[in-house]
């Protein structure tokens, strides 16, 4: 990590791709994890933060926290790595892999120190997500803008090898601001199957995938979602059955059920907002505890996390919790700690959260300020 980290004053809370979206309304490994028990030294636990680079910022930041003082410290960019908007860590290589997402996208693997191992082509437009096969050797990248998803074979050094397998999406959906063609805005290793959901035509995909020999099938509609919901990210969860969408163009969450030959169906939607919402609102991050029994949704446009209970696959709402901040495009949550950090990327700022007993957010009245903070993750 760079040097001379400072300790950020902690206060009450008051770009491409990404700057269109701005136009529009104005794990496998460590780091998809909801808890993990790295980035432990003692009383300190270390994460880094992904940003968009800007004017006033570049690179991505070391974060610690002090369980013991409850403090937060940012450490000095390293501008090097731009555009983080999202990363994994493969425990078997030992390689963080992490995106550059720009319009030609770049997709690289580092080093516990930092230094890259191997940078290549996303093979598409405006990366936004990457996942790591759980039995090793692969990597999957999803490219939103051109609507692919590049499927690599991790080398020994944990590089990444050319040429990747490519999927590409076609189609388009109702809403032509946004769905003016295939958008693939997540993908994930799933058993004998990789899955990726695609926003532009409201579908989640599938293809089968062999992991002892890298093969990857042909495209299949997994579960073909309302017309204009735009499904942004989707997870699995751990009872081997059911499955959770957050729609980002309709503000809901779609409770799905596995049925056969890698196909899923709907069994209940419901809002992520508060009722009587009226304003513009996207859904953005969503994440199960590891129990397996709450779920959730950060909301840009409403600033805020619905909370669900869940229980044999069936939500119940618990609380829609403010954020104290502008756009909470992704957030971190750490039971072991018993805090949640949300990244408001139009707000420039870090929120941290105190994750009470039931599950439910209450504030910490503590603010780290960053530029465009799009992504958190702990150091493995």
């Amino acid at each position: 990590m760079p040097p001379y980290p400072f300790v950020v004053q902690l206060t009450q809370a008051e770009p491409n791709r990404r700057t269109a979206l701005m136009g529009v309304t104005a794990a496998v490994g460590l780091l998809g994890c909801a808890t993990t028990a790295s980035g432990f030294s003692g009383d300190q636990v270390k994460f880094f933060v992904g940003t968009y680079s800007s004017d006033a910022a570049r690179g991505i930041y070391p974060l610690t926290y002090s369980r013991r003082a409850d403090r937060w410290t940012l450490g000095t960019a390293m501008p090097a790595i731009e555009n983080v908007s999202f990363g994994t860590y493969d425990g078997k290589t030992k390689r963080y892999y992490l995106l550059n997402e720009k319009a030609d996208g770049r997709v690289a693997a580092y080093g516990r120190d930092w230094k890259a191992t191997g940078e290549v082509s996303s093979h598409g437009r405006d990366p936004c997500y990457i996942a790591t096969d759980p039995t090793g050797g692969y990597v999957a990248v999803a490219n939103y803008s051109s609507g692919n998803i590049a499927v690599y074979k991790a080398g020994a050094n944990g590089e990444l090898i050319e040429p990747p397998v490519i999927r590409q999406n076609a189609g388009k959906g109702p809403k032509t601001d946004r769905q003016e063609g295939p958008h693939a805005h997540w993908v994930q290793f799933h058993g004998e199957y990789i899955y990726s959901v695609d926003l532009g035509t409201d579908q989640v995909l599938g293809y089968g995938f062999d992991a002892a020999t890298g093969a990857v099938g042909d495209t299949f509609v997994a579960y073909q979602a309302p017309a204009g919901s735009g499904p942004r990210h989707m997870v699995f969860h751990k009872d081997g059955t059911h499955a959770f969408i957050a729609t980002e163009l309709s503000s809901q969450v779609i409770v799905l059920r596995k049925t056969t030959d890698g196909r899923f169906e709907a069994i209940q939607t419901l809002s992520t907002l508060p009722s009587g919402f009226t304003g513009e609102s996207f859904c953005a991050h969503i994440l199960l505890n590891q129990a397996g029994d709450r779920l959730y949704i950060s909301n840009r446009g409403d600033n805020s996390i619905a909370v669900f209970a869940v229980a044999s696959g069936h939500l119940d709402l618990l609380q829609i919790a403010p954020t104290l901040g502008n756009w909470p495009r992704f957030f971190l949550l750490r039971e072991d700690l018993k805090r949640v950090v949300v990244a408001h990327q139009r707000g420039n700022d870090l929120v941290i959260f105190e994750l009470k007993s039931d599950g439910t957010l209450q504030p910490k009245n503590q603010t780290i300020p960053v530029s465009q903070p799009v992504f958190i993750a702990a150091i493995a």
